[in-house]
């Protein structure tokens, strides 16, 4: 990599992370640029070298949260073995993305809050569901005998892992990825059984 584009990773990683401390601290619309560069010690102009304005800076750094979490999905979704069971399956993909969860849990924290932008919440849902569908579509066998219709039977799945994930974060992270994948395996086969 090129000194230039280090110089620049590591000024739009220091605006990002300057922009999450402004919204600990003040909700999304009342962020102004100033308070970003200025936790950020850097001018008004090196900003907009890197970012139009904060609704730019945002798009970005939500694009780049899901970009990752569908990039972790595709790996572990091309290392299945077409021997392994749907079960083992959805297991693996839930400790990935708990493990992940884990490691995003600083933005998620604020973009799922009240401080974040209106809607963040509906376009993790949307993203989340594009892989599970894409997952499912990978194993026709199962949703072949489906008596729902798709979008409804992905909105519920969605749903259900997506209100482990907020209450896990309103929790403190007080369980292990691995616990919570413990937990999340333990209510799907509750709710099998039931």
């Amino acid at each position: 990599m090129s000194i230039y584009k280090e110089k620049k990773q590591k000024t739009k990683y220091l605006i990002q992370k300057s922009f999450l401390q402004v919204l600990e601290k003040k909700k999304f619309e009342s962020t102004t640029i100033g308070d970003i560069t200025k936790i950020a010690q850097i001018n008004r102009g090196t900003f907009y070298l890197h970012y139009l304005d904060k609704f730019d800076l945002l798009d970005q750094m939500e694009e780049q949260l899901f970009s990752d979490i569908g990039n972790h999905i595709d790996e572990l979704q091309s290392r299945y073995l077409p021997t392994r069971t749907f079960d083992i399956e959805q297991k693996q993909l839930a400790d990935l993305l708990f493990s992940f969860i884990e490691i995003n849990v600083p933005i998620l924290k604020i973009f799922l809050s009240d401080h974040g932008r209106a809607g963040f919440h509906i376009r993790f849902k949307d993203t989340f569901s594009e892989k599970v569908r894409f997952n499912l579509e990978q194993h026709e066998s199962f949703y072949a005998n489906l008596k729902v219709p798709m979008e409804y039977f992905l909105s519920f799945i969605t749903s259900a892992f997506l209100g482990l994930i907020e209450q896990w974060i309103r929790n403190g992270l007080d369980k292990t990825p691995k616990e919570m994948t413990e937990l999340y395996i333990e209510i799907i086969f509750f709710i099998q059984r039931k």
